[in-house]
């Protein structure tokens, strides 16, 4: 499927893998709206560099558990650009929650990013895009969600909740909307990750190495590409889905 000429939003689409992601699609000839929660100053600049290479860009603000901050980003999108086609449900938070450590508090935050902020985007554009006749999501999970990490509950639940929420949703919006979803391994790890954690993770990949955030980008343009995949699950993980 050519999708150039197609509106992509993406969340969390300032910086790391959701900078890369915008990127790759934008080299597709899609038009991007690029959502941010507190990355402004990244967000911004990301846009002057889609803008100077000829494309057509937007940075939209919004805290994606808020429902009326979701509907106010679908707005500004739809406003600027008339429709959305794709949506990347890329943005989510990622830290150790060590279970002798773990609180309600950090339950709750992870799980509404990762997991509420992912239904109330794709619940909401993907009504609209039912009426429009046309458009495929994108969910970011992580083959954490298959294969939990140690000391990141509350984060593998949360991606294992989302390759279900894909499944159900492809179920509920065909055959208009397509819905699947990316599962990336060990890439861009946080700061704070401990380097015995990084290891453990990369030497239970097959190829003994991280991913970079182009490798992902590279999957999810091809999934935005196909035009007869639904309710599918996309593996980009250096084979650590399999050990």
């Amino acid at each position: 499927m050519n999708i150039s000429g197609k509106i992509a939003l993406v969340t969390g689409g300032a910086k790391r893998v959701g900078k890369a992601i915008v990127q790759a699609l934008a080299a597709r000839g899609c038009h991007l709206v690029v959502h941010y929660h507190r990355s402004q100053a990244q967000a911004q600049e990301t846009v002057r560099d889609l803008r100077a290479a000829g494309h057509r860009a937007l940075a939209v603000q919004a805290d994606i558990t808020k429902e009326d901050q979701v509907e106010a980003m679908i707005e500004a999108a739809t406003a600027h650009f008339g429709r959305i086609d794709i949506l990347v449900n890329n943005a989510a938070l990622f830290y150790r929650t060590p279970v002798e450590t773990l609180t309600v508090e950090d339950w709750e935050r992870v799980m509404d990013v990762n997991l509420t902020g992912t239904f109330l985007c794709a619940h909401k554009i993907g009504l609209r895009m039912r009426e429009w006749g046309w458009g495929h999501i994108i969910n970011l999970a992580d083959v954490a969600g298959e294969r939990p990490w140690a000391d990141y509950i509350p984060y593998s639940v949360s991606k294992a909740c989302v390759l279900t929420f894909t499944q159900g949703l492809a179920m509920e919006l065909t055959p208009q909307v397509m819905v699947n979803a990316v599962i990336p391994g060990p890439v861009l790890f946080q700061e704070d990750t401990p380097d015995k954690v990084r290891q453990r993770e990369i030497d239970k990949t097959l190829v003994k190495r991280a991913g970079s955030p182009q490798d992902v980008a590279q999957v999810v343009v091809f999934v935005a590409e196909s035009d007869y995949s639904t309710g599918a699950s996309f593996h980009v993980d250096g084979g650590r889905s399999l050990t």
